[in-house]
């Protein structure tokens, strides 16, 4: 499979960083993503110190959320918003742990989910209207807006996957740990079980099935909840649809090692796959194959979100690698 640089979309942003650092030379990729051929990707906002992770869409289309996962601190942001139509970045939220999960709910609220063994979920309502830089006092779970809250119904543990049913019934949560095991929360009696082998238990009853990193969970079409267990390499369905919940292999793909983020894209009916290895990847999966679409050597490809023909991701910068958010598109037959 051939990868190639980035389109000439780039020449803007290239000469700009030409400019900005001819002492030292010219990079002729500053992003350093690589693309497979037919594709193209764009710069949407560049972040410092961010660690930006999950991606969701507003109900209303304009607003891209993105989930910061750094140490709770009143300095460091947890929630950032994109204006697609503007291109205005605030943060609205500073002062979770490690904000990781991020999923609409069915009523339209926001949840955010802390990727530590004692985080929560953080339950953001209407932030298409939350004023910015709101913050969070975690010793006395406390907000100064009142439209933040915790749920702490829904468990302590590190909350990544997130997921909800069809009906919205339920939300579907699972614990990021080597041992860690998969939750259903009844939305209307806030009641938590937890998987067993004999169905849905209580949370604190004994004998649940342990799953080895379950990161991110992506609803289906058809209702089942697809689940990255990165630890076994494995992508899992949850149908959950008869009297007695299954769990099934859904992918294995030798290539993609760690699937980490997962996205459900409607308008082409593939699966992206985020691969959390070295280099990071990104994949697509079409039904019968998986492709390999980008690849970043330094950044961990994070927080896949497909909107309409777009797809949207993040690159979490280490020490020496850049912090985007980036816009992928298919590139046009004539470019």
């Amino acid at each position: 499979m051939r990868l190639r640089l980035p389109s000439r979309a780039w020449l803007a942003p290239l000469l700009a960083g030409c400019l900005a650092g001819w002492l030292t030379g010219c990079d002729m990729n500053p992003t350093g993503i690589e693309l497979e051929a037919g594709w193209q990707a764009r710069s949407v906002v560049a972040w410092r110190h961010v660690r930006p992770d999950m991606l969701a869409l507003s109900p209303s289309g304009r607003w891209l959320y993105v989930s910061c996962e750094t140490n709770a601190s009143m300095m460091a942001p947890s929630l950032a918003a994109i204006d697609l139509k503007t291109g205005r970045h605030p943060f609205l939220l500073y002062g979770l742990m490690r904000a990781d999960g991020l999923k609409f709910a069915p009523d339209g609220s926001l949840w955010i989910g802390e990727e530590f063994p004692g985080g929560l979920i953080w339950r953001v309502a209407q932030p298409d209207k939350l004023p910015v830089e709101q913050k969070v006092d975690r010793a006395r779970l406390a907000a100064t807006h009142p439209a933040i809250a915790p749920l702490d119904f829904a468990g302590r543990f590190a909350h990544e996957g997130i997921a909800f049913s069809r009906d919205g019934r339920f939300a579907y949560l699972a614990d990021e740990n080597e041992r860690g095991g998969l939750y259903r929360l009844d939305l209307r009696a806030r009641r938590l079980d937890r998987l067993t082998d004999a169905g849905w238990r209580p949370a604190r009853s004994q004998g649940g099935r342990a799953f080895n990193r379950i990161e991110d969970m992506e609803p289906l079409p058809d209702g089942r909840i697809l689940m990255a267990e990165t630890g076994t390499g494995r992508i899992l369905a949850l149908d959950d649809s008869g009297s007695r919940p299954r769990v099934s292999v859904f992918l294995t793909d030798a290539r993609i090692r760690h699937p980490d983020n997962l996205a459900w894209d409607a308008s082409r009916r593939w699966l992206w796959i985020t691969n959390d290895d070295q280099p990071s990847e990104l994949w697509a999966w079409d039904g019968r194959k998986a492709s390999l679409v980008a690849r970043h050597a330094r950044s961990e490809i994070t927080g896949v979100l497909a909107v309409g023909r777009d797809v949207y991701f993040n690159l979490q910068g280490t020490r020496r690698g850049p912090e985007l958010t980036m816009r992928l598109r298919e590139q046009a037959a004539d470019e």
